[in-house]
C-alpha cells in the first residue's frame, strides 16, 4: 500500500487507554452474551430510550423529516449554511442506535463542516432484512436531492455499520441513474458481511469491543433475514469488487483504530483501489475503540479524526463546487 494513501496518528492519549480498559470489562462482555443467545428478547430499543436526553453540541438546529417507513433528523448550524448535505448512516451492527444515539457525533461534524447532515432512523434487523435498510437510506438520498441538494454536492458519512451502508448507498445511487455523490468517510467500517476472513487474522481477539463470536452471529441473522438468496449474494459486492472497480468509488476516506478486528476490510479495500489510482485514503489510530470518534468530548484523538474527516468533506464540496463554475 503506498505510504501517501496511509496516515498513522502518532502516539496514543492516557484517557483513550482508560476508555479501551472500560470498554472491554464492560461493553464486550454483553456483546460475547448477545452473540450467544441472540434469539434472547433483547432490549434493542434500549440504547435510543437511554441517548434519549444526549443533546447536540451547541450552535445548531434540529428538523424531524418523515420517510415513507422510517424518520430522519436534519441538523444545521443555523445562519448561512455551507451549501451541500451530509447523509449520515448510524452504525450499531444493523440492529441498535439511531438519531439519538448518534445526535453528539452528527452535531459536532455540522458545527465543523458548516454542512446540514441528515441522520436517517433507518429500519433494523432481527424485524427487517438488510435489503430494507438499503432502500431507506437510498430513499433519504433521493429526498435530499429532492429538496433541491445537486447529488454530486452530497457527502455520504457513516460508522461501523453505517459505513458499509455508505458504500452500498453511494454505489447503488451511481448504478441506479441517481448519480455520483461529492465523496464517502466511513468510521470504523464494516466492508464484508462475511466475517470468514476477518477471523483468521492473529489479531482478531484484540478487540477491546468486539468479539469474534459477535461478527459470526450478525452475519448469520442477517442471512436469516434476507428472504432473496441473489441479494444475500449482493451484499458483499463491496468486498468482492475488483481493484478497477473499487477505484471508481467517490473519493474515500477511513478512519479505523489499528488494532480493530474490522481493519482488514479496511486495509484491503485501500490496497485495491488505491492499486489501480482510486481517490482513497486510510487513517489509522493506534489502540483506539471501535468509532472512538464518538467520544470526541474526552478523546483528543476522537477529535483529531473528525477535524479531519470535515476537512475531507468540505474539501471535495468545494472542489465540486469549483469544477462546477470552471
Amino acid at each position: 500500500m503506498a505510504e501517501s494513501v496511509v496516515w498513522t496518528y502518532p502516539g496514543r492519549s492516557v484517557t483513550s487507554r482508560v476508555a479501551r480498559v472500560l470498554i472491554r470489562a464492560t461493553a464486550r462482555p454483553v456483546l460475547a452474551l448477545w452473540a450467544k443467545f441472540p434469539r434472547f428478547p433483547w432490549p434493542y430499543w434500549a440504547l435510543e430510550v437511554a441517548t434519549a436526553l444526549l443533546p447536540a453540541v451547541r450552535g445548531v438546529r434540529r428538523s424531524r423529516i418523515a420517510l415513507t417507513h422510517c424518520a430522519m433528523e436534519r441538523t444545521d448550524r443555523g445562519g448561512s449554511p455551507r451549501d451541500g448535505a451530509i447523509l449520515y448512516l448510524h452504525g450499531g451492527a444493523f440492529l441498535v442506535g439511531g438519531i439519538r444515539s448518534h445526535r453528539r457525533l452528527v452535531s459536532r461534524i455540522v458545527r465543523t463542516t458548516g454542512v446540514s447532515a441528515f441522520a436517517v432512523a433507518y429500519r433494523q434487523l432481527p424485524h427487517h432484512s438488510m435489503s430494507t435498510s438499503i432502500s431507506d437510506c437510498l430513499e433519504a438520498l433521493q429526498r435530499i436531492i429532492d429538496s433541491g441538494v445537486s447529488v454530486d454536492k452530497i457527502a455520504i458519512v457513516g460508522d461501523s455499520a453505517g459505513g458499509y451502508l455508505a458504500l452500498m448507498v453511494a454505489r447503488a445511487a451511481e448504478r441506479g441513474g441517481t448519480g455520483r455523490v461529492a465523496c464517502i468517510g466511513c468510521m470504523s467500517p464494516i466492508i464484508d458481511l462475511d466475517p470468514t476472513g476477518k477471523l483468521r487474522a492473529p489479531e482478531s481477539n484484540c478487540d477491546p469491543l468486539i468479539p469474534p463470536t459477535a461478527l459470526t452471529t450478525m452475519w448469520r441473522e442477517i442471512s436469516v433475514a434476507e428472504p432473496d438468496v441473489e441479494y444475500l449474494r449482493s451484499l458483499r459486492e463491496i468486498a468482492t469488487a475488483s481493484s478497477t472497480e473499487l477505484a471508481q468509488l467517490p473519493p474515500l476516506l477511513i478512519q479505523v483504530g489499528s488494532d480493530e478486528i474490522l481493519r482488514p476490510d479496511s486495509d484491503a479495500l485501500v490496497a485495491l483501489s488505491a492499486a489501480a489510482r482510486g481517490d482513497v485514503a486510510l487513517e489509522l489510530y493506534p489502540g483506539q475503540v471501535h468509532v472512538f470518534q464518538a467520544g470526541a468530548d474526552l478523546i483528543p484523538e476522537a477529535r483529531v479524526a473528525l477535524n479531519r474527516m470535515a476537512d475531507h468533506i468540505v474539501r471535495h464540496l468545494v472542489a465540486d463546487e469549483r469544477r462546477r463554475s470552471a
